[in-house]
């Protein structure tokens, strides 16, 4: 879970009274009353995965979203936080709460920059005085729909677990059947490698038993991730060694692909090196294969201290993803432009990071992707 950090604020201005007026809970009514309303708006910025009120908080105020997009969550399967519902510009939320005087229900956070106008319970009282039946036809608009996507949000999240669900039987069923060769296969890699420890005979049983380790930890991987709970290998390495691992990465898309590689850290990382490869090796791939109808196709791959530890960025020159796509980009079976994409490298990247207390984010347009990976240096 991403932590809370301070949130910025500042008292509403004309920059955002324009932002706000065309808010859905304020539709109807008139200037006069909204500029009455103006005065107890509160703006607060918001940085990407910035937390704006926690499940449980007291709820004490709404917020009207001007700018960017809020995602709403519970904490649910494994103590993770389980996504309710994205809202884009224009919408509102936490008004449940104010309406009830209850807790909040649910968790919200800003996807990517956001900008929200926040009204306490004195605004939202003098908002029902001033223009009640205005406000409340769109309140109850509001929930409606809001009812009807939980709806079909619910319908959707029992066929995603279903589906987890098969997939974590589906493979230890077949890791169980499998287990067998696969223990022939390594011994006899360790019979020829030790019969023939030098020249290429011994290079070739040392590929294949990394191979057979390589599909070893892809399928604990899902199993894993089926389960909702995502097991550490940690050791202490030289990122050296880390980036030595992507560059034989990036090797299989060259010379088609440009790449760049930037590190300004060469020290020690507590991680755990197999998952954090997967999870570039995964993320290069999905930016070559959005590159592969572009003209210009350049990778840039940079690794940064920050504050708190490590920055790894991945950049792309591909087709970008689509802006309605963009804020479930890392849920399970969500894919884009891949005939044969599963929608888990995302979702099982995500929680790899999270697993290590990081953040991943994302940011695309039609110029290209960046995705970006915190972690601290001890996980």
């Amino acid at each position: 879970m991403t932590e809370a950090t301070p949130i910025k604020t500042s008292h509403c201005d004309s920059r955002s009274q324009s932002s706000f007026r065309n808010n859905t809970l304020l539709d109807g009514i008139s200037d006069q009353i909204y500029a009455e309303l103006a005065h107890k708006i509160t703006v607060i910025q918001c940085s990407p995965n910035e937390i704006i009120f926690e499940e449980n908080d007291p709820g004490d105020s709404l917020y009207l979203i001007a700018e960017g997009s809020v995602k709403i969550s519970k904490r649910g399967r494994a103590n993770q936080q389980e996504t309710l519902a994205y809202l884009m510009e224009c919408d509102f939320f936490g008004e449940m709460a104010l309406v009830d005087t209850g807790k909040r229900s649910a968790q919200a956070a800003a996807v990517d920059h956001v900008v929200v106008g926040r009204i306490d319970r004195e605004g939202w009282d003098l908002l029902l005085h001033l223009a009640p039946q205005q406000v409340l036809a769109n309140f109850t608009r509001s929930v409606t729909k809001r009812l009807r996507h939980n709806n079909q949000h619910f319908i959707e999240e029992v066929m995603r677990s279903e589906r987890l669900s098969l997939v974590g039987s589906t493979i230890s069923s077949i890791v169980h059947d499998m287990n067998n060769p696969i223990s022939c296969i390594l011994c006899a890699c360790e019979v020829i490698r030790k019969n023939n420890a030098e020249g290429l005979v011994g290079e070739a049983a040392e590929l294949i038993r990394g191979a057979v380790k390589n599909m070893e930890n892809m399928t604990r991987e899902l199993i894993d991730f089926s389960r909702g709970n995502t097991q550490l290998n940690l050791e202490l390495f030289l990122v050296d060694d880390l980036v030595d691992a992507i560059e034989a990465e990036f090797s299989r898309y060259r010379p088609q692909i440009e790449s760049r590689v930037e590190t300004f850290y060469n020290g020690a990382i507590q991680a755990d090196r197999h998952r954090l490869l997967r999870v570039f090796s995964n993320l290069i791939r999905n930016a070559c294969e959005a590159m592969a109808k572009t003209d210009q196709k350049i990778l840039s791959f940079a690794i940064k201290r920050t504050d708190t530890g490590l920055r790894f960025e991945i950049s792309d020159t591909g087709c970008g993803i689509p802006a309605q796509l963009l804020p479930r980009i890392f849920e399970p079976f969500v894919t884009h432009g891949k005939s044969n994409g599963t929608g888990l490298g995302l979702a099982i990247s995500k929680a790899v990071v999270e697993a290590h207390y990081g953040t991943i984010s994302v940011k695309s347009s039609d110029q290209g992707t960046t995705f970006t990976v915190d972690l601290p240096l001890q996980a």
